[in-house]
């Protein structure tokens, strides 16, 4: 009978330390994502690689260096929210293994290019991400699409004045409208404006 009688003296004089500890729990979440807030980080894509930053595409090519060992590439295509990169198998620079980019490296495509694609690579450590995403805002209107949003941007090799071979790195940023129509502001690998092109 005396521990039937204690069972219920216990529970009433634990209930008070759970309730104190979920309230202790519960602000500091709000104090959490109160700081997140303020300082600008974006609760719901924590975690999540936002490429069109100049801090998301710096993590970018530090990610492909200490996956890959190098950041030289033949190219990269970079969404809002993930990017994707082709390398060059070791020993043999005409055939290229694509990876998507999420955070992490998932292998997408197998593939070949011959010379007269070029054989070079881009070295990402001298993509200037800063002043490339400085030409995000304006492109639509550069582009003549007032109207149009971007849609991706290209990291690759062009064919340069007089060349036969690509072999100049560009930047390539498109625009695009919801009715199909699309331009792209062609720069260099510093973010200076090469080229002006629309469909």
């Amino acid at each position: 009978m005396s521990v039937r009688e204690a069972e219920p003296e216990q529970q009433r004089t634990s209930r008070p330390k759970v309730v104190a500890l979920a309230a202790v729990s519960v602000v500091a979440a709000i104090g959490i994502a109160g700081w997140l807030v303020m300082s600008g980080t974006n609760v719901f894509t924590l975690g999540q690689p936002k490429m069109w930053t100049a801090e998301g595409l710096e993590a970018f090519v530090d990610d492909v260096d200490e996956e890959f060992g190098t950041t030289e590439v033949v190219e990269a295509y970079l969404s809002e929210s993930y990017a994707t990169v082709e390398v060059p198998v070791d020993g043999d620079a005409s055939r290229t293994i694509t990876y998507k980019y999420d955070g992490g490296f998932t292998e997408s495509r197998k593939g070949t290019r011959s010379a007269e694609e070029s054989t070079g690579l881009i070295d990402l450590r001298e993509f200037d991400a800063v002043q490339t995403m400085a030409l995000l805002p304006d492109a639509p209107e550069m582009v003549g699409l007032a109207d149009g949003a971007v849609s991706a941007i290209m990291i690759r090799l062009a064919y340069g004045p007089d060349s036969v071979v690509a072999d100049v790195p560009e930047v390539s940023v498109h625009v695009e409208t919801e009715f199909g129509e699309t331009g792209s502001v062609r720069a260099d690998l510093a973010g200076n404006v090469v080229s002006i092109d629309t469909d």
